[in-house]
C-alpha cells in the first residue's frame, strides 16, 4: 500500500491544478495584448498631427467649443477624445495611447471667418456622385422597377450626375468661375478594382464596397486636394427612398443639402477621423458655405415641386438651419475633401415623377411630362443650381456690372 501512496498524491495534485486552471479561465478571459497601433478607418493612413501647427492661436476657446458642439460633434461624442482646457484643446492622437495628446493653443480672438472668392476668382470642382455606366449595379444605384420592359430606361445615379455636371460647367463658366470636373466619363477615378480587395476580403460584396465606397472616394479626394485644389466643391447627387416589398415607389419627392460635421462617438474613436474633424473645424469649412447653401436651398424649393427632407431625430445628422433642410453629416467624401463642400440631394430617383422625367432622356427645350412642360431633369438641376450661385454672389458682392 505504501508504494502507491505517492502516486495517488500526485494524481490528486494534478486534478486539483487542472480544476483551478479551468475555473480561472471560466471566470475571466485573458487580457488582450497591449498595442500602440493606430485605430483607423478603412484604407486610411495614420494622420500627421503636425499639419495642424499652422492653426495654433487662430481660434478662441468659445468659438472652438461652439463649432465642436453645434457643427462637428453629436452630443457627447467628443468626450474622452478632446479636453477643452483654459488655454488649449488637448486631442488624443492615438486611442491606443490615450495619454499622448496634441495640444492646440487658443487665440484671444478668432481670426476672421475665411471667405469664398468672388465668382471671377472662384475655382469650383464639380464632383458627379457615384460612377454609373457598367458600375451602376455594383454601386446599387440602378433603379429599374420594370426589368422585363426593354423600353424603360433604368435610373442610374452616376449617369444622371455626370449629365448634370456637364450642363452645369458651362453655366458656371459663363458667370466667370473656373470649373473642373472631378470625372468626365462613367469610369472610376481610382485605378483599383474589386478584385484587388479579394485577398483580404474573400466576400465579393465586401470587396466591391471597398472599391466603390472607399477606394474611389479616396482617389477623388487625392485628385481634389492635391491636383485640382479648388475653392469650393459641389458634390452632385440624386436621392432615393428605401422600399419594402413589391412597391418600390417613394411617397415624397424631396430635397436637402449636406455640409460636413455631426461626428458620432465611434467615428471620433478612429484616429484619422478625429484628425479630419479638427482640420475642418479649424478651417471652418462648413461655416464658409452655410450662406451659399441657404441660397441654394431657397432657390430649389422655390423653383421646383420638391419638398424639404427632414432626418429622423435619431439620425447622425445636425440641422444647420432650423428653417431649411441643410444638415451636417460626416460622409467620407466631405470629410476627405479639404475645400468647403456642399452635397446636393434633390429629386428622389424612385419617385414616379422623377422616373417619368428620366424616361424622356436629356432633351433640348421643354416636353410634356405628367401634364406639365418641363426641361430635361439634369438640365433643370444645372439651371437652378447655377442661378442660385449667381444670386448668392451677386447679393454678397454686388452686380458684376455695378
Amino acid at each position: 500500500m505504501r508504494r502507491y501512496l505517492p502516486l495517488a498524491i500526485i494524481v490528486i495534485i494534478l486534478i486539483s491544478a487542472t480544476v483551478t486552471v479551468l475555473m480561472t479561465r471560466r471566470g475571466k478571459d485573458p487580457e488582450p495584448a497591449p498595442t500602440d497601433q493606430p485605430v483607423l478607418s478603412d484604407l486610411a493612413i495614420p494622420p500627421n498631427w503636425q499639419e495642424l501647427e499652422r492653426y495654433q492661436q487662430t481660434i478662441d476657446r468659445d468659438t472652438f467649443e461652439r463649432l465642436l458642439t453645434s457643427f462637428y460633434s453629436l452630443p457627447g461624442a467628443w468626450t474622452g477624445k478632446l479636453s477643452l482646457n483654459a488655454t488649449a484643446v488637448e486631442v488624443v492622437k492615438q486611442m491606443a495611447q490615450p495619454d499622448e495628446t496634441y495640444s492646440l493653443a487658443y487665440a484671444d480672438a478668432s481670426e476672421p471667418l475665411p471667405r469664398l472668392p468672388a465668382l471671377d476668382d472662384l475655382h469650383i470642382a464639380i464632383d458627379p456622385g457615384h460612377i454609373g455606366g457598367e458600375f451602376a449595379e455594383i454601386e446599387q444605384r440602378n433603379f429599374d422597377p420594370t426589368p422585363d420592359d426593354p423600353t424603360d430606361i433604368p435610373v442610374r445615379e452616376g449617369d444622371l450626375t455626370l449629365l448634370t455636371a456637364k450642363h452645369l460647367k458651362p453655366r458656371l463658366e459663363a458667370l466667370g468661375a473656373t470649373v473642373t470636373l472631378v470625372r468626365d466619363e462613367a469610369l472610376p477615378v481610382t485605378d483599383t478594382s474589386p478584385d484587388d480587395f479579394l485577398a483580404d476580403h474573400p466576400d465579393r460584396r465586401t470587396a466591391e464596397q471597398l472599391f466603390y465606397r472607399t477606394a474611389e472616394i479616396r482617389a477623388r479626394a487625392d485628385l481634389i486636394n492635391h491636383v485640382i485644389q479648388p475653392d469650393l466643391v459641389l458634390c452632385l447627387h440624386y436621392n432615393a427612398d428605401a422600399w419594402y416589398g413589391e412597391n418600390p415607389w417613394a411617397r415624397d419627392n424631396h430635397f436637402h443639402l449636406i455640409l460636413h460635421g455631426a461626428y458620432m462617438e465611434g467615428e471620433l474613436a478612429l484616429d484619422d477621423q478625429r484628425f479630419e474633424m479638427m482640420r475642418h473645424l479649424l478651417t471652418r469649412t462648413s461655416e464658409q458655405v452655410l450662406a451659399l447653401a441657404q441660397t441654394i436651398s431657397d432657390h430649389f424649393l422655390a423653383e421646383t415641386d420638391l419638398i424639404p427632407f427632414h432626418y429622423r431625430p435619431t439620425a447622425p445628422a445636425i440641422q444647420m438651419d432650423p428653417l431649411r433642410p441643410i444638415y451636417a453629416r460626416n460622409l467620407l467624401a466631405n470629410r476627405l475633401y479639404q475645400a468647403p463642400t456642399i452635397f446636393l440631394e434633390p429629386y428622389v430617383m424612385n419617385h414616379r415623377d422623377t422616373f417619368a422625367r428620366v424616361q424622356e432622356g436629356d432633351h433640348d427645350g421643354l416636353r410634356l411630362v405628367n401634364g406639365e412642360l418641363r426641361p430635361s431633369l439634369p438640365r433643370e438641376y444645372a439651371m437652378i443650381l447655377a442661378e442660385a450661385i449667381r444670386i448668392h454672389f451677386e447679393e454678397r458682392d454686388g452686380s458684376p456690372e455695378s
